[in-house]
């Protein structure tokens, strides 16, 4: 399944969830409102899709993305792009797809990685039917080593130094919780890979106690959905103390990772 199909199959997916802990009117907006607007891929989007493609699943890429030429600018600049977007491709230039390509042969390049790649399920969907009434649950793991009860997700970034930014505003812990109890996971791991040359690698292990602040996280947000999911009323968020950021993660979260270094992937083998 590729995952313009995935996108379209009915269910919850931890994206909705996360957007339910800003407001369940933000998450009836972007995700259930048959008026919503076509997101539009960001330049760094598109990039990590093509990196998913080429790292994960290289036989959809011909399915999924088409490289051309283009410009947006000029009336027929813009266009040549509507033309090639109406093919059900996705866009991409010569030069993103070289990027994309040496950017998943840094990871290959890494035995730990490697080996997630040769022994792990890739893309796999997992659906997770409820009780009537209630919408089912969905997800999509870039790799499962099912052998270790282990999900690995695959993230690209600018700098790895910003990864720990990026775990903490998109809300990583809780998509982490809710993939691994989706397929009754013992441990999540984040490999993130540097855009830019020379395209470092770093791994990052969800510890138990982020797995278990992600895992109310999600849970409440499920609990919160449901409700408006029911009564058909997605009510906008209550308005905050001056002092609220809506980034700051819970307590037992932040006291769980207490500044902790990155560290990049050795050569060799990591313990798994």
């Amino acid at each position: 399944m590729n995952n313009h199909d995935y996108q379209n199959l009915p269910g919850i997916s931890s994206h909705w969830l996360i957007e339910m802990l800003n407001s369940p009117a933000a998450c009836y907006r972007k995700y259930l409102d048959s008026q919503r607007p076509a997101q539009e891929q960001t330049a760094a989007m598109r990039l990590g899709t093509l990196v998913h493609c080429l790292a994960l699943t290289p036989e959809q890429f011909t399915h999924s993305f088409i490289v051309a030429d283009y410009e947006r600018r000029s009336i027929a600049g813009k266009a040549r792009y509507a033309q090639l977007s109406e093919t059900g491709l996705i866009p991409i230039k010569r030069a993103e797809l070289d990027q994309a390509l040496a950017i998943v042969d840094a990871l290959h390049a890494k035995p730990a990685v490697r080996k997630l790649l040769q022994r792990s399920k890739k893309e796999r969907t997992v659906i997770q039917p409820r009780k009537r009434g209630l919408l089912p649950l969905k997800a999509r793991l870039d790799l499962h080593y099912e052998a270790r009860r282990q999900v690995t997700e695959l993230k690209t970034t600018w700098n790895l130094a910003a990864m720990q930014a990026a775990m903490e505003r998109y809300r990583y812990p809780l998509s982490a919780a809710f993939y691994c109890d989706m397929v009754s996971g013992e441990s999540v791991v984040f490999v993130f890979v540097e855009t830019t040359p020379p395209h470092e690698v770093a791994v990052i292990p969800i510890e138990r106690p982020q797995l278990q602040a992600g895992r109310e996280q999600w849970q409440t947000a499920l609990a919160r959905f449901d409700e408006c999911w029911a009564a058909n009323h997605w009510p906008e968020a209550e308005p905050g103390k001056p002092d609220d950021d809506p980034l700051i993660l819970p307590a037992a979260f932040m006291a769980a990772t207490p500044n902790r270094p990155r560290f990049d992937l050795p050569v060799g083998e990591l313990a798994l």
